[in-house]
């Protein structure tokens, strides 16, 4: 029997990664999947109330497909094995780096004191705190950073400061943001829509400021100081800091770039999946850091390292549909399709259809037998 496949990261990727890989080998090839939990964090819904129930437990998902689970840190690469935190080594003949993005804090004074919501650990202490404002006449929150995350949060904020109890009327909101447009990253084509959402939640925009310093009660600009009772962090997405161990190149966003079967060039037994992956969707874009192309580039990841392990030849990744769809509270939301992000819904059939995405389509089919699971992470899938 050939040595085994082993997945690093429990997100998005990596579990889907795990179910192709095993599909693929069957029981010609062991898979492995490490993560320091095991729980699968529903990282776009963070933004909204309640984010203790945003998880998943990957555990009988991955004993109903017979998917080994190793609950550690990945800490290095040594050779053909991953080193784990506590010193053990894992072999393995082919690897799956899964291992997903941070929100990097910016380099400024005092940025470790705001919250954020980019993990579950994070949004919940946030959410805490938006209770404890509840009990606040006219609490002020600041947003830093007026991205889909940051636009998300803000137009969610009053809707959950009513459910803690408090007056979610009174709720101030601050969107701030060193772009000279909301949305830099969404283009043109949804602007409209966000601009009108933002005025009619009352969401101050402040945009084309650089902050200077963040306090637990508040932030410094360039040209002066304004106070809050929370400053919360939406600040992008950057490949986690394990992709630096990799040889090859990287993009802006700290990402290995790979060859059109998710392989990393400078390592010929590793295929790179999700945020950590930088791959052109088979159209001349690359993909982005978003789970609708995480849960792709898992599928082909993990089938392609178990068909390269067996002899068997590998698939391209192709995404052939993107399709954009942002929360704008109460207003709905909007949908786009294709990159240039042309609008195709909006208000309430556009909410539908994020409620839908992400009520049911991001989330592992817990209820379903080992032979629909391992059907579902058959590629491509377009969904």
């Amino acid at each position: 029997m050939p040595e085994g496949i082993v997945i690093i990261g429990g997100g998005f990727a990596g579990f889907w990664a795990a179910v192709a890989a095993k599909r693929v080998a069957g029981d010609r090839a062991d898979v492995t999947l490490v993560s320091r939990t095991p729980t699968l964090e529903i990282r776009p819904r963070l933004y909204e109330a309640n984010p203790e129930t945003l998880g998943v437990d990957l555990r009988p998902l991955l004993e109903r497909i017979d998917v080994a689970f190793e609950q550690a840190e990945a800490k290095s690469l040594d050779g053909g094995a991953v080193v784990l935190g506590d010193g053990r080594r894992l072999p393995f003949a082919r690897l799956v780096l899964a291992t997903g993005s941070v929100m990097p804090r910016p380099p400024v004074p005092g940025a470790e004191l705001a919250h954020s919501i980019d993990t579950q650990a994070e949004a919940i202490t946030f959410d805490e705190r938006l209770a404890a404002l509840a009990k606040k006449r006219a609490p002020h929150v600041i947003v830093i950073g007026a991205g889909f995350t940051g636009i998300e949060l803000a137009l969610e904020l009053r809707d959950r400061m009513a459910a803690h109890g408090g007056d979610g009327e009174a709720l101030q909101i601050t969107l701030l943001d060193r772009a000279n447009e909301v949305g830099p990253e969404l283009g043109p084509g949804p602007r409209d829509q966000i601009e009108a959402a933002i005025r009619e939640a009352r969401v101050q925009l402040v945009l084309g400021v650089t902050v200077r310093e963040i306090g637990s009660d508040g932030v410094r600009l360039a040209s002066e100081r304004i106070e809050a009772d929370a400053v919360v962090l939406a600040t992008g997405m950057r490949a986690a800091p394990f992709t630096e161990q990799v040889p090859g190149a990287r993009d802006g966003l700290g990402r290995v770039v790979v060859d059109r079967d998710l392989r990393a060039p400078g390592m010929p037994v590793l295929f790179i999946a999700g945020d950590a992956a930088a791959a052109d969707t088979g159209d001349g874009h690359l993909a982005l850091q978003s789970c609708q192309h995480a849960m792709q580039l898992g599928r082909v990841a993990g089938e392609n390292a178990a068909r390269d392990l067996l002899g068997e030849s590998t698939t391209p990744y192709v995404q052939q549909r993107y399709v954009t769809c942002l929360d704008l509270g109460r207003a709905g939301a909007v949908l786009t399709y294709g990159w240039d992000r042309q609008v195709q819904q909006t208000g309430a059939a556009a909410k539908a259809v994020k409620q839908r995405i992400n009520r049911k389509l991001i989330y592992p089919p817990v209820d379903a037998t080992r032979e629909e699971l391992l059907a579902l992470s058959r590629v491509p899938v377009t969904e």
